[in-house]
């Protein structure tokens, strides 16, 4: 009985956690780096990146990855990230209202 019972209250703690156990939005956790430069949530700043196109925005992340880490700051950035994670970051601010 007293291990049913323990087994119900872990399955119920788990269950409620309360939100700052939730898992945080991956993509914007990992374009926070981008905020320094393009603005916070891609507004302001350098290039908006708000409300681009998620393949738009892949496709200019992925072509910095191909080139030389010392040709540019953005494409040492692009080396940093695996092809998922720039994925979640494109995702990121393409959900993001336009400016």
């Amino acid at each position: 009985m007293k291990a049913l019972m323990s087994a119900t209250m872990l399955a119920a703690a788990l269950w409620l956690q309360p939100a700052w156990a939730q898992v945080p939005n991956e993509g914007r956790l990992l374009a926070s780096n981008c905020f320094q430069c393009h603005g916070t949530n891609g507004r302001g700043g350098f290039d908006e990146l708000a409300g681009e196109r998620k393949s738009e925005l892949l496709h200019k992340l992925n072509e910095m990855r191909v080139k030389s880490a010392r040709s540019h700051i953005m494409n040492a950035h692009a080396h940093g990230y695996s092809s998922e994670q720039l994925a979640l970051i494109a995702d990121y601010f393409s959900r993001l209202p336009k400016p």
